[in-house]
């Protein structure tokens, strides 16, 4: 089951290909383009310009120029691989002075556009911290702080991106407010749940309004007495975009969609499965002891989304593998098996995209001297469950739509 569910996580991976998605969603015909669910009639390929940022940017973008190229644009991203345009490389999950360097080049970029062009903006996760570009009066520094606050907070991300977009100059719809060009749309990889789409990479072309709440949400999680007098004056400072009427999005992959495959993929191995939720949110560690209590002999059960953890020790982890320990504290002794993976291939600042942990886990930590308990209460499940071989570590997937979970009985 181990190795199923691992396969499953390969099929929903596949089924949320930045690549093939934009290319499907993107049509070209004698009258003009269709980019999404928005038709530029009388255009050509060649007033289209690629603005990609997020994880998938680069292959967002290969996905473009399979319809439109040759490709004029940029792309952002948190990994090298093959792009059609410019490829600048930022950091996930925490911003670096190559994420600094990558937002003041977008603004450079969308600033000396032709109000003639038509953006086509390729937007997925991950793009919040792989491009930054401060709002006055702020430092790197200061973003660098707060940005490890908001993460280490447990906050739902709707709270985390209010905050964010108003210390910015890209995020809450200002990239796109920056841009001279009077035609965009936007193509975006989801992989927010409990929030709409213009929280992906915190809205850099969708999310005009965005940030109007962020000194209410400072001032509730107590962030005021510890994010710094300047970031405190920035907010003040803030003033939220209008909404502007341009603004649309088409969603080309979801975490829907990946657990639907997963589903599928069960099920052609004959196994009965259900998606329980595709909007999972909450506690990781806390939704994973709900979620293993419900196992089910009769079917795996699947849900996806995108959970939180509060961090309380020093240790290193990440939300799914931080769930897959609770998970495997709760099911000792049982015949339960639960797996936790990050469609993007990467779980927190660690190698790995998630764990597969089963009934005897616990057993084998105890015989390893590792202490899931301490680890658990340290954040450090990237340590404990990598020295007892149930970690899974297979590189960045080119995608993202949020965390995959699965569970299953098979006593």
């Amino acid at each position: 089951m181990k190795a199923i569910m691992i396969e499953a996580y390969e099929a929903a991976v596949s089924a949320c290909d930045p690549q093939a998605a934009v290319a499907a969603a993107i049509t070209v015909d004698d009258g003009g383009l269709a980019l999404g669910d928005a038709r530029f009639d009388g255009a050509t390929k060649s007033d289209v310009v690629v603005v990609a940022l997020g994880k998938a940017a680069a292959a967002m973008a290969r996905g473009a120029d399979m319809r439109l190229g040759p490709l004029r644009g940029i792309a952002v991203s948190n990994h090298v691989e093959p792009s059609p345009v410019p490829l600048l490389v930022g950091s996930h999950p925490v911003p670096s002075a190559a994420s600094l360097e990558g937002g003041e080049l977008l603004l450079a970029f969308v600033e000396n556009l032709a109000p003639t062009d038509i953006v086509l903006y390729l937007i997925s996760g991950g793009g919040s911290s792989i491009a930054v570009a401060p709002a006055m009066p702020l430092t790197f520094e200061d973003l660098e702080h707060l940005n490890s606050v908001l993460l280490r907070s447990g906050a739902p991300i709707g709270d985390v991106n209010e905050v964010r977009a108003a210390v910015s100059r890209i995020k809450g719809g200002r990239l796109a407010a920056a841009c001279p060009a009077v035609r965009s749309t936007t193509l975006v990889l989801s992989d927010v749940v409990g929030v709409g789409v213009t929280h992906v990479a915190s809205g850099p072309s969708l999310g005009a309004g965005m940030g109007a709440r962020a000194m209410d949400v400072v001032r509730r999680y107590g962030f005021d007495s510890v994010v710094g007098s300047r970031v405190m004056e920035a907010l003040a400072l803030f003033d939220p975009l209008p909404p502007d009427h341009r603004q649309n999005a088409t969603v080309v992959g979801s975490s829907e969609v990946a657990a639907r495959a997963a589903v599928s993929y069960f099920r052609s191995h004959g196994l009965g499965a259900a998606v329980i939720t595709s909007e999972m949110t909450g506690e990781a560690r806390t939704v994973a002891r709900e979620m293993v209590r419900k196992a089910d002999p009769e079917r795996v059960l699947v849900q996806t989304g995108e959970t939180t953890v509060t961090v309380r020790g020093s240790g290193r982890g990440g939300r799914n593998q931080e769930a897959a320990l609770s998970a495997a504290i709760e099911i000792a002794g049982s015949d339960v098996v639960f797996g936790a993976f990050g469609t993007d291939g990467i779980d927190g600042a660690t190698p790995a995209a998630g764990a597969v942990v089963d009934g005897s886990t616990a057993a084998t930590a105890l015989d390893s001297d590792v202490d899931l308990l301490d680890s658990l209460e340290t954040n450090d499940s990237f340590t404990s469950l990598s020295a007892i071989d149930a970690v899974l570590i297979r590189g960045d997937t080119g995608t993202n739509v949020g965390d995959l979970w699965m569970v299953a009985d098979i006593g």
